[in-house]
């Protein structure tokens, strides 16, 4: 045999072996794409519970609601709400995690979150408030326990964020 048809054999042999796994790939992929559909879908649902809590858990505490979710570029701010018991504009964070989780949800706020955050809050005090009212940033942490069916609820106040 020449060194011709070796190096065809091979080509062969290689290219059949891609083929499959080529095969196998997109087979899979639609299982891969359906994970994370789900996956996604779950974690805005929990999201949605989780901002219930703490506007429900807000207003029992004299704060008023007056935005949810609100969008500036990559950033979200969760509950922009006014504490009328210190006349104060308030933007909030909720972070709803499970009981065993490794951090909080205190501690899930890290710089890369809030520069984000901070870019975010002044954007909506140019587009949408005097420039004299007063304003701050708290964390609302939630601790589901889902086995119990329960959950405890924390307010962090002012929060390093300007």
């Amino acid at each position: 045999m020449s060194k011709w048809s070796v190096l065809f054999f091979l080509q062969r042999r290689v290219m059949g072996i891609w083929k499959r796994i080529i095969e196998t790939l997109s087979k899979q992929w639609g299982r891969i794409c359906l994970f994370f559909r789900t996956k996604t879908t779950r974690n805005i649902d929990l999201g949605k519970q989780g901002e219930d809590l703490a506007a429900n858990f807000l207003k029992q505490k004299s704060f008023k609601i007056l935005k949810r979710n609100w969008t500036y570029g990559k950033g979200e701010i969760d509950l922009i709400a006014f504490d009328k018991c210190h006349n104060t504009l308030v933007f909030i964070e909720v972070k709803l995690r499970s009981a065993d989780a490794f951090v909080t949800g205190y501690f899930a706020v890290n710089k890369k979150k809030k520069d984000i955050l901070r870019k975010t809050c002044k954007a909506y005090l140019r587009r949408f408030s005097s420039p004299n009212i007063c304003h701050r940033f708290d964390v609302v942490a939630i601790e589901a326990n889902q086995i119990e069916n329960s959950h405890r609820i924390w307010h962090y106040e002012n929060v390093k964020l300007f």
